[in-house]
């Protein structure tokens, strides 16, 4: 797999069949953010799906929505990841998530895939009017602890996120 090939773009309905592929690895990981999606449901109506992710705004937090751009890392025709872009930070993002958060097919880790999405989303991020993007990541996350480093991220606090929650690292990357 060619690492350089990367391509971060909008969802399109182009990629339907390879991006159920890899909402199903997730979904086989449990992760929280793609649990509530219904496999069948999206099949038939993909496209509304597309249209959501277009428009999305960070609904999971008790604070304002703010507004997030989700691009689709693909290589040769084949999505294998996500990565977010939340506008700003709003009190919830401070805490939980901060600007970008990326995930990467399963299938496609330790390949060099989220450390080439991250680099490609740094400068959109800064044409939205960013210029100091904070990531969090787990404190035993050592992937994405590498990751971060590797793009410039510098380690600013660790702390609990909120009690009985895991310790987590809340890194910065200026832009």
């Amino acid at each position: 797999m060619n690492i350089q090939k990367i391509k971060l773009i909008k969802p399109t309905v182009e990629l339907k069949d390879t991006f159920l592929k890899g909402l199903k690895e997730f979904q086989q990981e449990k992760l929280p953010w793609v649990m509530d999606f219904k496999i069948d449901e999206l099949e038939k109506n993909f496209d509304d799906f597309v249209k959501s992710q277009l428009n999305k705004k960070t609904l999971w937090t008790k604070d304002t929505p703010v507004d997030e751009t989700e691009l689709w890392a693909v290589i040769d025709k084949t999505y294998v990841g996500r990565i977010s872009i939340r506008h700003k930070l709003n009190a919830d993002l401070l805490v939980m998530g901060g600007h970008i958060g990326y995930d990467t097919c399963p299938s496609y880790r330790r390949k060099g895939v989220a450390s080439a999405m991250l680099k490609k989303s740094l400068p959109i991020a800064k044409q939205l009017g960013i210029f100091e993007a904070m990531l969090t990541c787990n404190d035993d996350n050592i992937a994405s602890i590498k990751i971060i480093e590797k793009n410039g991220g510098v380690l600013k606090e660790r702390k609990v996120q909120y009690k009985g929650g895991p310790i987590k690292r809340y890194y910065w990357i200026n832009l």
